[in-house]
């Protein structure tokens, strides 16, 4: 059962270009060679015939996408390049008619004494410069003669590399050993031999880049291509293979003249081709291009250039158009009847317009009949289609891609449509090139702004009025620019655009709607003529001629706008290795304001980032302009690290003033509050801005860096950032390695906080332990590691100095020996930031954290927090991680200050534990920093001595050992003043290793420490301190100081002596009432309460401490007035000392 167009006719499948290079058997028998293809053929044969100086020429043909171009050169060229006995049938088929038997004659005229060889050439190549198409075309025409199984006779410029590969191996292999690219490629001579001899032009880009890298200079003697194409056109002859001469097709040419490089490459070209097709010689070039392909060229030059050629413009008429759709259809098994039942009935009545198009035909019933099998494409639709294609086709829109889009296929599936016999007309065509037409608003802006006005308002009215509204639109973007009576907007055309259908009957109306409401006018004439933008026209050009003066005065402006530009290039920059940072740059109002910005533009990117300057020109003139500029800049310090990078392909003067336009028609709609049409018009700026970087993508850029410069091709921008720029930016980062360079993935350099990788480069001790642990991602590792390290990690002895892990590992090693001559704390990731900058440019990633740790490896409880405690090896780990996530925060973290020891500090340290025995202490088996050996001797020696240190001080030692253990003892102190105190260190470490051995007897003997001590309790003659109390006082001390014994300062013990002296004074019982009825000069100075009970005279004591001294004073003669015998005889003991 047959429910929609789908289960009667499929698509046939087809490749959306004809390609001549991977053309299928026999294809290009299926061209249809009309009157155009005729004439061009002629003109073809009159030149290679060879009997006409003026008519001898190469040739030239453009057209636009899906015109057929490429498929007539393919006829062309089998017509030219194939035997005889292969073509004839199609000659005579094809030219049968008798009003073809002069051109039949003239085919097989020519081939009976001539035949060429074909040469294929397709876009750009890899061609940069004139040296590259010489060995491009070499490569092409040597591929063409193995086909024929001809050895080459003339030697080529890839000869030329053999034979000095051979006469000079030494050199090269020189060169391949210092060279990482070339040697992945081609490891040894004979393969680098044999891959030259396979004419890979991609392996003497490497050579040369090895040249230039190494400093090495190979001098050939290199072939001039045009001496080079007559020799070898010579040798063919003579091979007796009945070859006369070479055709060299170069499709796609376009893309070499849409270049930089075009207009320099062309004149050689022209040159080249003038001289094959001298009269002693029978080789010509076929160049195909689209029509754009002359704009970049002034009127004068682009009129010279088609008149050294046969130049054609190739149109895909309507009568082929027809042909070639026609077998677009493919009727599915069994139901041929069915289809033609189906466009039989639709045509039944409709033979005036079968008449109507097909006028033009040779042949109008197989025209018809053509036309017929386009069904269920409606007739008019397929006109409208062909003048489309014709006049304003992309290369992702002509009239065999529409019939093969989205909207068509759906149609075909659609069993409504089916049912109502529907067909696919002039609305669903605006659909599909309504994107098209909104890119063009110098042509078509009328018509989009038009529909973009009433969209909505027409498609609430109806389908139909949708329908007609959308087919008026199409009649007059076609009719502006066709000029062809089928395409005007007439009432009797828009009625046929939907004759036959189940919309025809209600046309009129939908007219009607259109005429009365003002969406589109119908004029006296009965034309529904759009004559005039919905915009204000003056509003806009006015709007223009701002902007022009302000927002978008220079390209820079332009290509800023929106987001296209940036998200392009960060596409295109994806596969670059190193983080960038870039900006968009042109002429600027003038030469300072410009390097002005990309100065600032520089400070404000990372320190370790690429920093690209990329700079656009709106014509030839400025892209000279700009190279001269940079030129000059490029060799300024403040620009050693940025890399200008200068695009050869200019918008175009054209392309830039269509900008403007966009933008002025976006913000009249503004204005006017059309939110619709400032969408659209913004989007079309955005797709001229992307149209131009694809067109630019295909050029060429220069690029300048600390004075010197090259030309690259656009499209390997990643690659000439990797291998020609950031290794001389970052000449100590990773990149400079050559491996590193040549085994390039995008993942070895992901931006990420490699601690594992950090982890396993401080905690393994072999090379091989390392490099197992390092695989996926983190392979650059082993990179770093082969050709720098022995498999115990330290460093070989022939390391090549520029090393990136010997250059970092020496540059921390430098910095950590200033820092060590002092005991000061430092913040370690300000200390080495300098690392994140050129020449290093170090960052979160695998390679530059293991570069950091591996540099720090030495440094493994060399390092000290700041309460004295070593960094292990773990500890490294979370610093070097803390310390990539500061540099890339930009900020200081305080979990990073560290200090050294001094030496001196570290030398009294390793003395102190020998002297104290520290090690052997409970809980300090590692003591390994002067701080450690502080606490230790502070916190657990004086505890199990039971007495400070500085007990010793008073015990019966000499006087040299009396000032060690002072020395010593103003260490442990808690104010650390004296290990700020280069000097004490540097006097303690003198005084111990003097008196090490004695110092080591006196140690030991508890008995001193208590003597000393009790000798110290003993000096205060007001304690008046007995041996008796020994027990008393110790008890006392105990409860009142610092429980750690060791923490006891001697000025401290001092006091509470004397607090403890008065706590044992007692007051006789008959001075309790005194006291307690004492006439006070002030008010209860000392607290006692007037119930008469007694404070405890330690309660006293502290009491009295807070009292004022004047109140004290009196309160003191007031007592001697009194004539109190106890406190007399206190108060006299103390006056006698004074």
């Amino acid at each position: 059962m047959v429910n929609c167009y789908n289960d009667i006719i499929t698509l046939r499948e087809s490749s959306q270009a004809y390609n001549i290079q991977s053309e299928e058997d026999g294809m290009w028998k299926s061209f249809i060679a009309n009157k155009q293809f005729n004439d061009l053929l002629k003109n073809v044969l009159r030149a290679v015939r060879n009997n006409d100086a003026d008519t001898h020429k190469s040739f030239w043909i453009d057209g636009t996408y899906g015109s057929g171009k490429s498929h007539a050169a393919a006829v062309i060229q089998h017509l030219l390049c194939d035997k005889l006995s292969d073509i004839k049938e199609y000659v005579d088929q094809e030219y049968s008619d008798p009003e073809y038997n002069i051109l039949h004659q003239d085919i097989l005229s020519v081939r009976e004494g001539k035949r060429l060889l074909p040469v294929h050439l397709y876009g750009q190549q890899n061609i940069a410069n004139e040296r590259d198409l010489s060995l491009e075309i070499q490569r092409a025409v040597k591929l063409s003669l193995e086909k024929i199984n001809k050895k080459f006779i003339v030697r080529t410029d890839f000869d030329n590399y053999a034979d000095h590969i051979d006469s000079n191996p030494g050199i090269w292999n020189t060169l391949i050993q210092q060279s990482a690219e070339l040697r992945s490629v081609a490891p040894t001579l004979e393969k680098l031999r044999h891959e030259i001899l396979s004419y890979d032009t991609d392996i003497l880009y490497r050579v040369k880049k090895a040249e230039d890298n190494n400093q090495i200079s190979i001098k050939l003697n290199l072939s001039h291509l045009k001496s080079w194409l007559l020799e070898t056109e010579e040798e063919l002859k003579k091979a007796s293979l009945g070859y006369s001469g070479f055709l060299i097709i170069w499709d796609e040419f376009t893309e070499i003249m849409r270049s930089a490089i075009g207009l320099k490459l062309l004149t050689p070209l022209q040159e080249i081709a003038e001289t094959l097709t001298h009269k002693s010689h029978d080789s010509y070039f076929l160049f195909i291009t689209h029509p754009s392909a002359f704009n970049g060229l002034e009127s004068d030059e682009s009129s010279k250039t088609k008149g050294r050629f046969h130049y054609i413009h190739y149109n895909m008429d309507t009568v082929s158009a027809f042909k070639i759709m026609s077998r677009k259809f493919v009727k599915v098994n069994a139901r041929s009847i069915e289809y033609e039942t189906l466009y039989n009935d639709f045509y039944s009545d409709k033979k005036e317009i079968l008449t109507r198009f097909s006028r033009d035909s040779n042949s109008p019933d197989e025209t018809q009949r053509d036309l017929m099998k386009v069904f269920p494409i409606h007739p008019y639709t397929a006109n409208l289609a062909t003048y489309y294609a014709r006049e304003i086709g992309s290369s992702s829109r002509s009239v065999f891609q529409f019939m093969a889009c989205d909207l068509v296929k759906a149609f075909l599936k659609d069993e409504e449509m089916f049912a109502n016999r529907h067909t696919i007309t002039a609305d669903m065509l605006w659909d599909y090139v309504r994107d098209d037409f909104e890119s063009d608003s110098l042509r078509f802006a009328a018509v989009t702004e038009r529909y973009n006005n009433y969209r909505i308002f027409v498609e609430k009215k109806g389908r139909v009025e949708d329908a007609v509204f959308k087919g008026i639109l199409l009649l007059n973007a076609l009719n502006n620019i066709a000029q062809n009576p089928t395409v005007t907007p007439s009432e009797e055309n828009i009625r046929d655009l939907f004759i036959g259908t189940p919309y025809y009957g209600f046309v009129d109306n939908a007219m009607g709607f259109l005429n009365e409401n003002s969406i589109v006018q119908r004029n006296p004439m009965g034309l529904f003529n759009i004559q005039f933008s919905a915009l204000p026209m003056t509003e806009v050009q006015d709007k223009k001629k701002e902007l022009e003066n302000s927002t978008f005065a220079y390209t820079y402006q332009v290509i800023k706008f929106g987001e296209t530009a940036k998200e392009e290039f960060n596409k295109i920059l994806k596969n670059t290795a190193r983080p960038y940072s870039m900006g968009f740059y042109s002429v600027d109002v003038n030469e300072h304001t410009l390097l002005s910005k990309i100065e600032n533009g520089r400070k404000k990117s990372k320190s370790y980032e690429v920093f690209l300057a990329l700079l656009f020109a709106k014509t030839s003139d400025e892209v000279n302009l700009l190279k001269s500029i940079v030129e000059k800049a490029s060799k300024e310090d403040r620009f050693s690290n940025v890399a200008f990078i200068v695009f050869d392909t200019p918008m175009g003067s054209k392309d830039f003033d269509r900008f403007i336009e966009y933008m002025a028609l976006s913000q009249t709609a503004q204005q006017h509050s059309l939110m619709d049409q400032v969408k659209a018009h913004n989007n079309d700026a955005n797709s001229l801005i992307l149209s131009w970087l694809n067109n630019l993508k295909r050029g060429n850029l220069t690029y300048y860096l600390r004075g010197t410069s090259d030309v690259q091709n656009a499209r390997n921008i990643p690659t000439t950032i990797n291998e020609h720029i950031s290794p001389v930016i970052f000449d100590s980062g990773p990149e400079s390695l050559d491996i590193i360079r040549a085994k390039h993935v995008a993942t070895y350099w992901k931006k990420c906080s490699a601690k594992k990788v950090v982890d396993t480069i401080l905690s393994y001790n072999t090379k091989e332990e390392i490099i197992e642990k390092c695989g996926g991602p983190a392979k650059h590792i082993d990179y770093l590691l082969q050709d720098s390290v022995d498999d115990n990690l330290d460093f070989k002895s022939d390391i090549d100095e520029e090393h990136p892990l010997y250059k970092v590992y020496k540059k921390i090693e430098s910095k950590f020996k200033d820092l060590s001559k002092s005991n000061i704390t430092f913040n370690l990731g300000e200390e080495l930031r300098d690392l994140t900058k050129p020449p290093y440019g170090l960052f979160q990633s695998f390679a530059p954290m293991a570069i950091v740790a591996f540099a720090l490896r030495p440094y493994v409880k060399q390092l000290f927090d700041q309460t004295g405690k070593p960094r292990e090896a773990q500890h490294l780990v979370e610093d070097v991680v803390e310390m990539f996530k500061a540099w890339e925060d930009e900020k200081p973290s305080n979990k990073l200050n560290y200090q050294f020891q001094s030496k001196e500090t570290g030398e009294l340290c390793e003395h102190l534990v020998n002297a104290f025995k520290l090690n052997k202490l409970p809980k300090y088996s590692n003591v390994s920093s002067i701080i450690d050996a502080r606490w230790a001797i502070t916190h657990e020696f004086s505890g199990l001595k039971g007495y400070p240190l500085w007990s010793l001080k008073y015990a019966d030692i000499n006087d040299d050992l009396k000032a060690l253990v002072d020395k010593i003892n103003a260490i442990c102190d808690s104010s650390k003043e004296a290990l700020k105190n280069q000097t004490h260190l540097k006097e303690t470490l003198q005084l111990i290793k003097q008196y090490l051995l004695d110092l080591k007897q006196i140690l030991p003997q508890d008995n001193l420490f208590k003597a000393g001590f009790i000798n110290f309790l003993k000096l205060d003659a007001n304690v008046k301190f007995k041996e008796s109390e020994i027990m008393q006082v110790e008890e006392y001390l105990h409860k009142h100081l610092n429980s750690t014994i060791g923490l006891w300062r001697e000025d401290e013990v001092r006091n509470e002596l004397k607090n403890w002296r008065f706590s044992t004074l007692s007051i006789p019982e008959d001075k309790i009432e005194n006291i307690n009825n004492f006439p006070h000069p002030i008010s209860n100075p000392l607290g006692y309460k007037p119930t008469g009970i007694v404070m405890s005279p330690h309660e006293i004591y502290n009491s009295v401490k807070k009292i004022s001294g004047e109140e004290l004073k009196g309160w003191i003669l007031d007592a001697c007035q009194k004539g109190d015998e106890y406190i007399l005889k206190m108060l006299e003991s103390y006056v006698q000392k004074r």
